[in-house]
């Protein structure tokens, strides 16, 4: 079971909080609740939870020293932060700008909790490997790529993957702090267009008669998606980052449009114009703007002159990358456990003795290291199910790593402990196996 720690002496935010989790994730979540400084460290040490809520504007709560007790020690440093805060109080810039050295994935007004937090804690935990991808990415790997898959009932928490994606360029160092709101807003943007006029089809007219008639564009949408094919539709936000420069796709699964004429429409979109609104944006923070033929695909380029506050210097950004298809077999069963994969994006399937024994995505953040870790033979095979991308680490490579910072041995191990809950949960529904069993422990 996940452990949730909540800091926070304001009981009623506690108890929506609790009365969330309860209603949507029964039984999901272990919760811990804490109103002070000294409780919360201990938990913080003891629990070691992958997720910790914090309220921001608590008044009780000396959370400048508590910063500093996280950032003197990484054991501590390993849970992924939502931000509570109070919109009369402060300004998320604010907060974002005091609070950038933590693992703060995203920020929510405290009034919003009963209407957002459900899927903002159904994204973070679906997209979790970004709580690692700051320090470890940029330490293992000097650069990083993944994918959000974004359906269009996501309409009105897109801010919320965009804002994972962007704060955490800021604490890579990939943006400063006053282009972070320039950059979210621009992807926001984009995914929304996506959604609006890519995957529902709505035209400019429809959309200003709904608003006119004081609808709001997400009953328009959630009516379009009544439609199935309309509904199977998603938006594909990918990115790349390196050192030298920063690329995010945005890809929708709609007709397109007419390039060249969108583009000489340019000259006068107004603040009135979702699309063109998007696209100026980006040129802002932007050095290239790319668009397909078929014109639903933007791609968004931004090239790094200088990192902002760098934390740790690149580790290995020169290993190899891999690009697999559907049916690549990336480990056979017998393969010698000499290296580790860095997921990047993907889904894997655990073949042992012809049966599917597992799955793997980028929530795992690594494959293979099982065997890597207790130096054997890999006992099954990993075969790629969909297209994706992986990055092979030699052992000797992720050791020299390890020795620099120990504090991903912990990460290391509670992706184990992860990962064989799963295996284990996937044999005994899918073969049948009785719980008390001995689990079997395969060393991919």
């Amino acid at each position: 079971m996940n452990t949730i720690v909540t800091i926070c002496s304001d009981s009623i935010i506690n108890q929506g909080i609790e009365r969330v989790i309860q209603n949507e994730f029964p039984g999901d979540y272990n919760l811990r609740f804490t109103d002070n400084i000294t409780d919360a460290l201990d938990i913080l040490n003891l629990e070691l939870p992958e997720l910790t809520i914090l309220h921001l504007s608590d008044k009780n709560l000396d959370l400048t020293f508590l910063k500093e007790k996280i950032m003197e020690d990484s054991w501590l440093h390993s849970s992924g932060i939502i931000g509570i805060y109070d919109l009369g109080r402060h300004q998320e810039d604010t907060l974002l700008d005091q609070f950038r050295s933590l693992n703060l994935l995203t920020l929510l007004d405290y009034s919003r909790i009963r209407s957002h937090f459900a899927k903002i804690l159904s994204i973070v935990y679906a997209n979790r490997q970004l709580i690692y991808q700051n320090e470890l990415a940029d330490n293992v790997l000097g650069r990083f790529s993944g994918a959000f898959n974004i359906s269009n009932t996501d309409y009105s928490v897109v801010s919320v993957y965009t804002g994972l994606l962007s704060i955490n360029m800021v604490r890579s160092g990939r943006v400063s702090d006053e282009d972070r709101f320039k950059l979210q807003m621009a992807l926001t943007e984009l995914v929304l267009n996506g959604i609006e006029h890519g995957n529902c089809g709505i035209s400019r007219d429809e959309r200003d008669k709904r608003l006119g008639e004081g609808g709001s564009l997400f009953e328009l949408i959630q009516e379009k998606t009544l439609d199935q094919d309309i509904r199977r539709r998603r938006v594909l936000l990918e990115w790349i980052l390196s050192e030298s420069e920063s690329r995010f796709v945005i890809h929708d699964d709609g007709e397109g449009f007419d390039v060249a004429a969108y583009k000489n429409s340019l000259q006068n979109a107004s603040s009135d114009n979702l699309r063109g609104r998007g696209i100026l944006l980006s040129r802002v923070v932007s050095d290239r703007i790319l668009f397909n033929k078929k014109g639903n695909q933007v791609t968004m380029i931004m090239s790094h002159r200088h990192l902002h506050e760098r934390l740790t210097p690149a580790g290995f950004s020169t290993e190899e990358m891999l690009i697999v298809k559907p049916g690549d077999i990336v480990v056979r069963a017998g393969d010698p456990g000499d290296s580790i994969f860095y997921i990047s994006s993907g889904t894997y399937k655990v073949v042992h003795h012809g049966n599917i024994v597992g799955r793997i995505t980028p929530e795992d953040v690594f494959l293979g290291e099982m065997a890597f870790l207790l130096n054997r033979d890999r006992s099954a095979s990993v075969i790629a199910e969909t297209m994706g991308k992986l990055i092979r680490i030699p052992s000797k490579s992720f050791i020299k790593i390890l020795k620099l910072y120990p504090q991903y041995g912990l990460f290391l191990s509670r992706l184990l402990a992860s990962r064989l809950k799963r295996t284990n949960e996937f044999i005994v529904t899918s073969l049948g196996e009785k719980e008390d069993e001995e689990p079997k422990v395969l060393t991919i």
